[in-house]
């Protein structure tokens, strides 16, 4: 699986944890438990989300920051992010980065044989990428 090694910031909390890379998710998911630990808010109205298993709800919310880390340097900062928190806590093993969050600001390049994966920052104006 395609890990990365993320740190999550919110409400003067701060986590570090791993996520899977997923070209396959659309939106980017983190753990009840880990949200829990943070002290992020759900609101009281919850959305589906559609998985590999079905839909399942989930808590649209925003958290502080997420940083992707390579080491102990920060090589993507995400701040005042929009995540999808599944209400059941056995829904996802770990946090998940979709094509809504690195994606954006990255080229990705899985090598399979090789169990790596590439980050790439695309060549396109600075200005394009801001966020």
């Amino acid at each position: 699986m395609p890990l990365v090694h993320i740190r999550m910031k919110h409400n003067g909390n701060t986590l570090r944890t791993d996520a899977l890379v997923d070209s396959g998710a659309t939106g980017t998911f983190i753990p009840i438990e880990l949200t829990e630990i943070l002290g992020v808010e759900k609101p009281e109205k919850t959305e589906e989300a559609v998985g590999a298993g079905g839909t399942f709800p989930t808590f649209v919310t925003k958290i502080g920051e997420i940083e992707v880390l390579k080491g102990l340097s920060v090589f993507c900062r995400m701040r005042n992010y929009t995540v999808s928190i599944p209400t059941n806590p056995d829904a996802i093993p770990h946090s998940i980065l979709g094509r809504d969050s690195i994606f954006w600001h990255n080229d990705i390049t899985f090598r399979e044989q090789r169990e790596h994966t590439i980050f790439r920052s695309p060549k396109v104006p600075t200005k394009l990428r801001t966020w």
